[in-house]
């Protein structure tokens, strides 16, 4: 597999509703859904030809919000929480480490609820989208806007008398240190090698994504960041395994020296990220929350344990702008979320690889449309 990575410049207001049309003010997504792009790359590589293996093998994650020179950008993980009340990207830590080794401890009943030096207890940061630059943490967003549309008469092609509507849009520029820059996205897509040239030749050609581009909006230029590379991740999956693990060990190990119990770690211990939404299912066809120990060994082929999820779920839906229907609703689980398993034996090479392979993949329902987008312990939890 190859990965393009790509940025989206945007040009006019851009708006990509969770529900379908016709409900005023609701926010759009503040980013651009893998969904959307599959759209426009459907619809340029569409109209000269049709390739359903092509459409099926591709991943066309989300683009999150970007600046120029950021490497990637990712939605922070759920385990991020800061002081109550701060706002600053300062004293953002990750309860990981501490909260899943007190978990361990007896009698069950011990309860993780940090304070911080003056007092304040610690909460959840919510989802945000991050970098790492200038050796800190950063977050990137977007603004939105209220747009005021006059609806259009179909038959006629003329203004409706008293049909007046507003929406909320992204707005097509961003504040970066008092100076107003263009919105940008950074994304990225898997596809096979044979495809590289025709799927980066259409992304130069998409000109308009999301929705009410009927109404002068979507306008965008899509730019090309970096050279395709391979995807192959396998050492530097098991670099980033190898280093969650030992500071798994450190940790365990300091309860132990303040009158804890022991908890002998043999094996390695890792997390599944989601980078975005996912949708998962159990037994083929009931949604579920977790991912199981069992649901992880058919995917993978590992032998793991759950050790804990940290995840909540939301309704994701859409609507087909082609058949003008909604696309059926379903219950995901939210991006952030993540799961940390535990093996009984050091993983081996063909593990890794196969770790590897699933991040290619991605995991549940969608995948092409951007859901179920994963990464193997986030760097967010080894700075």
């Amino acid at each position: 597999m190859l990965q393009l990575g790509f940025d989206i410049e945007a040009l006019a207001p851009l708006t990509f509703p969770e529900r379908k049309p016709g409900a005023q003010f609701n926010a759009s997504l503040p980013y651009v859904p893998g969904a959307a792009i599959f759209g426009a790359l459907g619809q340029v590589i569409g109209a000269q030809t049709f390739d359903d293996a092509l459409f099926r093998a591709i991943r066309c994650h989300n683009a999150y919000p970007a600046q120029q020179g950021d490497a990637w950008v990712r939605p922070l993980p759920a385990t991020a929480i800061q002081p109550k009340g701060a706002d600053g990207t300062e004293e953002v830590t990750d309860s990981l480490y501490a909260r899943v080794c007190w978990e361990r401890q007896q009698p069950s009943a011990l309860i993780y609820a940090p304070t911080d030096a003056d007092g304040r207890p610690w909460e959840a940061v919510g989802q945000r989208f991050y970098t790492l630059s200038d050796g800190g943490l950063q977050y990137r967003s977007v603004q939105q806007r209220i747009l005021t549309r006059v609806a259009i008469n179909r038959q006629r092609g003329t203004a409706e008398n008293q049909r007046l509507y507003s929406l909320l849009a992204i707005s097509e520029t961003t504040e970066v240190k008092t100076r107003r820059v263009p919105t940008r996205f950074r994304g990225s897509m898997a596809l096979p090698p044979s495809a590289e040239e025709q799927v980066r030749s259409a992304l130069t050609h998409i000109t308009h994504v999301g929705g009410r581009q009927t109404s002068g909006l979507g306008a965008v230029r899509v730019h090309m960041t970096e050279i395709a590379v391979s995807v192959d991740e396998t050492q530097q999956v098991q670099q980033r395994v190898a280093a969650m693990t030992q500071r798994f060990r450190e940790q365990a190990r300091l309860y132990e020296e303040l009158g804890g119990m022991p908890w002998s770690i043999e094996g390695n211990i890792f997390t599944i990220n989601l980078l975005a939404d996912a949708i998962l299912l159990e037994q083929g066809w009931l949604p579920t929350q977790e991912l199981s120990a069992e649901q992880f060994k058919d995917l993978t082929g590992i032998e793991a344990t759950l050790l804990r999820a940290f995840t909540t779920t939301k309704i994701v839906g859409g609507w087909h702008t082609l058949w003008q229907r909604p696309k059926p609703t379903s219950v995901a689980v939210a991006m952030g979320g993540l799961y940390v398993f535990q093996t009984d034996r050091p993983l081996t090479e063909e593990d890794y690889r196969r770790l590897a392979q699933l991040q290619i993949d991605g995991i549940g329902e969608r995948r092409t449309e951007g859901y179920g987008q994963i990464r193997i312990c986030d760097e967010f939890h080894l700075r």
